[in-house]
């Protein structure tokens, strides 16, 4: 009779229990880009979150802000805007790509960079901005890429 108590109270602490999921692993990473230019015309930064684990879609969170030149800003509006571009990869392997665009001023953003089928994960992202032309004729150029592992 005693041994069934106990397996009564047992039973009932272990439903009592939360019912818990292995936690998904993070990394927060700071991240800047810059168009290259003397002036700092298109320049961004802000942190990247590596969400990983066995039930979470493998993910990074992109949160910043992009800036370009704004009225504001000592350098002197050029008519062109930048577009920073984010790309996510496993391997060499493209898994997500997004921008963001500004044009004199600055705009803040929140994205994820994940792989649509939810299967791959990533390992390293690329950040680059441009500057592009206002109007149909004109220049473009972009500054150095900035490379940025899973920690």
């Amino acid at each position: 009779m005693r041994a069934r108590a106990w397996a009564v109270l047992v039973a009932a602490l272990l439903m009592a229990l939360p019912v818990t999921t292995p936690a998904a692993a993070q990394a927060v990473v700071r991240f800047h880009a810059d168009s290259g230019d003397s002036c700092p015309h298109g320049v961004t930064g802000g942190v990247l979150d590596w969400l990983e684990g066995p039930v979470v879609k493998p993910t990074v969170r992109v949160e910043g802000a992009l800036s370009d030149t704004g009225p504001l800003s000592w350098c002197t509006a050029d008519g062109l805007y930048s577009r920073a571009t984010f790309t996510a990869y496993d391997g060499a392997a493209v898994v997500d790509t997004e921008s963001v665009k500004a044009d004199d001023g600055e705009v803040s953003f929140t994205f994820e960079l994940a792989d649509p089928a939810g299967v791959a994960g990533i390992d390293q992202v690329v950040v680059r901005v441009c500057r592009f032309s206002n109007t149909p004729i004109g220049i473009s150029y972009c500054g150095p890429a900035a490379t940025y592992q899973m920690p």
